[in-house]
């Protein structure tokens, strides 16, 4: 596969990043979705001062097109409604020596971008690798959680901090596994999901009554841990998109 070039850049440290207190994670699918579009309705109410708040993106390079449509149409209008300082992350190579790439950084985003200089796929097809089934999702850990952590160190730099984290009321397993190995210094874990109840199911009925949408669980396309999870059918509809999602699809491949 051909590869992208790219100019790198780096996080600039700036007085904003000084001010910089939350941050949300957002994976694009329907819990984080949820809690975002939730909170921006009322964010001092919910704790949230957005002067001192970023929303962070890694890109994987392999999202469904259908979900980035839904964040091209639904969210990003918001965010720039709202001035939410949105940044956008990926990988610059196989190594984390390779440093990331801030693809953007903006109060007024105007597009996500859906790859960066090295993708997941390109990296499991310059190793000879296929995504893990079971066990740790190092792949997700890779293409996600190292780039995020990179730029967290790297602005935050051990001073306090909050993380905000979409996991669902029915994920109170990963609310533990992320105290017991979280070892960033000044880094505290919050997860408004868990503490409102909010399961997958409540998730996805606040979205449809906000938006009138159905909004898809977010994950690369090649991925099979939805498969071993029981979502195996899910999958497969999703494979083979009816005459309105391919159409909503090749509206987005257009609008590029």
């Amino acid at each position: 596969m051909p590869r992208t070039t790219y100019t790198p850049a780096l996080p600039g440290l700036s007085a904003a990043d000084d001010d910089l207190d939350t941050i949300i994670n957002w994976g694009l699918g329907a819990d984080s979705t949820a809690y975002l579009a939730k909170m921006l309705t009322a964010p001092d109410a919910h704790g949230i001062d957005l002067d001192r708040t970023a929303v962070l993106y890694m890109a994987t390079g392999s999202e469904w097109p259908e979900t980035r449509l839904l964040v091209d149409e639904f969210m990003l209008p918001l965010l720039r409604e709202n001035g939410v300082r949105f940044v956008q992350l990926a990988r610059n190579g196989h190594l984390l020596s390779d440093g990331i790439t801030v693809l953007d950084d903006s109060r007024r985003p105007e597009q996500l971008f859906a790859r960066g200089p090295w993708t997941l796929w390109d990296d499991q097809e310059s190793v000879g690798t296929v995504p893990q089934v079971a066990g740790t999702r190092k792949c997700s850990l890779w293409a996600k959680g190292d780039v995020g952590d990179w730029w967290l160190k790297q602005v935050f730099g051990g001073r306090p901090f909050r993380q905000i984290l979409g996991f669902n009321a029915d994920e109170e397993g990963r609310r533990l596994g992320d105290q017991v190995t979280s070892k960033m210094p000044g880094r505290s874990g919050e997860f408004p999901l868990i503490d409102w109840g909010w399961n997958r199911q409540r998730c996805e009925s606040y979205l449809l009554e906000r938006f009138g949408v159905h909004w898809p669980k977010s994950y690369c396309t090649f991925c099979c841990f939805s498969a071993s999870m029981g979502s195996l059918p899910a999958h497969m509809e999703r494979c083979a998109p009816t005459r309105t999602s391919r159409a909503r699809c090749c509206a987005w491949s257009t609008r590029r």
